[in-house]
Formats: structure tokens, sequence, C-alpha cells
């Protein structure tokens, strides 16, 4: 089972439909906190679903999974300090949540019977949470595959490695992914 990870960006439909067949999708799970873009309306929910659809691609808005996260207050800072970026620490702390597990696992179930790309508008995922979803899935033994294309380079997909664009994540007894600060 596997997972793919895509932004939107600016890209050109055409472009972003190079990218899903490239990793063959069938199903975008959106996870931005508001699917919708005042820049790119062609990714404003509404639209961009009828788009997949016409293009026999499915599509599920996941706002379990959405990022935007406030500061836990629940959750110690010591936890998940690895994060320097307040906005990871705080989704890294998210995921500790039965909201997230919940979600997750319905990507998760979903990843079973659909080749699944994981959705937000950052182009590149160490830039975005879905760096941090793609940690937790491959913590727990599910591949991560980054869809990614740069005028350079073309489309590239990028198996997803723990720690290569962030902290390092460290896997506990529980299951509980989390994100300590490294000496």
């Amino acid at each position: 089972m596997s997972v793919f990870s895509i932004g939107h960006y600016d890209y050109e439909l055409d472009t972003f439909m190079q990218m899903l067949e490239e990793a063959n999708i069938t199903m975008i799970a959106d996870v931005r906190a508001f699917p919708n873009s005042k820049r790119h309306p062609q990714y404003n929910q509404e639209s961009f679903e009828k788009w997949l659809e016409n293009h026999h691609i499915k599509y599920q808005h996941m706002q379990l999974l959405g990022g935007r996260r406030k500061q836990s207050q629940e959750i110690g800072d010591s936890l998940n300090e690895g994060w320097d970026n307040q906005s990871f620490h705080n989704y890294a702390d998210y995921t500790l949540t039965d909201e997230f597990k919940i979600g997750v696992n319905e990507l998760i179930e979903m990843s079973k019977e659909e080749t699944v790309a994981i959705l937000c508008a950052e182009q590149h995922p160490s830039r975005c949470h879905r760096l941090i979803i793609s940690n937790w899935l491959v913590a727990h033994k599910i591949e991560v595959n980054h869809i990614i294309f740069n005028s350079k380079e073309g489309i590239k997909v990028v198996p997803h490695q723990l720690g290569k664009w962030g902290a390092m994540p460290i896997l506990e007894d529980d299951g509980e992914v989390v994100y300590p600060k490294q000496t």
C-alpha cells in the first residue's frame, strides 16, 4: 500500500494532470484546511472536484487532516520541540489527537481501494503539513511518494525519507510519532 503527495501550486491544469498521470492517481484527498484559492481559482473545491470528475478521478476533502492548526493547550511544548517552525510544531501536536487518527485511518482505508494523492497548495512537501502526514505514514510502514514538478527537471516521483526535510520523527512504543529536540 502506498500514498502519494502533491501540491497544486500555480500549475496550469494540464500540467497538474500530467503530474497525476505520472503516478496513475485515481483519487485526490484534499488536505487543505480551506479548499479554495483566490490566486488560483481553478483549484477551488467545487470547480476542481468537477474537473477531476471529468477526468475520472475521485475527490474527497479531508477536513480532519487539514493544516493551519492552533497551538495545542493539552500537549507540552517540549514533546515536538524539534520543529522550529511553529506551524509544523502545531501540526505535529495535532497528530497526537483522536481527530487526526480518524482522518489518517480514513486515508489509509481509501488507499486500499484507490491510488490516492494527498493534496495541498504548496509546491514542495518540505513547506507543507503534507510532510508531517507523510512522516506519520512512513513511520507506520506505509510507503509515501511525492509528485514534484519543476521547469528544469520536469515531473519526478520522490520516495519520502524520514527527517530529510525537517525534524527527525521518533516512533514511540504506543505508535505516536513525535519530534523531540535533537541534541
